[in-house]
């Protein structure tokens, strides 16, 4: 009875995961070589690997399911930017006093680079990638 219900949890597990992998922002510098293409590589290989045959069996389907959960709730908090939220960067790190502007700077010229090769338009929607990442909300 556990294995059957064990069973019909992974194919919820593995939808979770693609919703969660979907929310994940594109890398506009890397659109070919991101975390979102090689979340999505090792979650279908994870779903797809047969389990080891044998004794214990159901041990290994449960212990794999346990993990992948673990893991899912992992990405979920940071997807919904829950780690930023409960330890807020202080404006002291983000303006180092040695150089106040390196941060504003850096985002500024790597927007500059994607928008030269052509990426998606950056900023036209709200704040980019970067400044999501290295700005606090004013």
């Amino acid at each position: 009875m556990a294995s059957a219900t064990a069973q019909q949890s992974v194919p919820s597990l593995y939808r979770s995961f693609l919703r969660v992998i979907n929310k994940w922002p594109a890398d506009p510098i890397r659109p070919t070589r991101n975390m979102k293409t090689a979340l999505r590589s090792q979650v279908t290989e994870s779903f797809r690997s047969p389990l080891t045959a044998g004794t214990g069996s159901q041990d290994t389907l449960a212990s794999r399911i346990k993990d992948a959960q673990v893991q899912l709730e992992a990405l979920q908090k940071i997807t919904h930017n829950e780690f930023k939220q409960k330890y807020p960067l202080s404006p002291k790190l983000l303006t180092p006093a040695s150089n106040p502007n390196y941060y504003s700077k850096l985002v500024d010229m790597l927007e500059k680079e994607t928008a030269k090769k052509n990426f998606e338009a950056i900023g036209k929607k709200g704040p980019t990638f970067f400044q999501k990442l290295f700005r606090t909300a004013k």
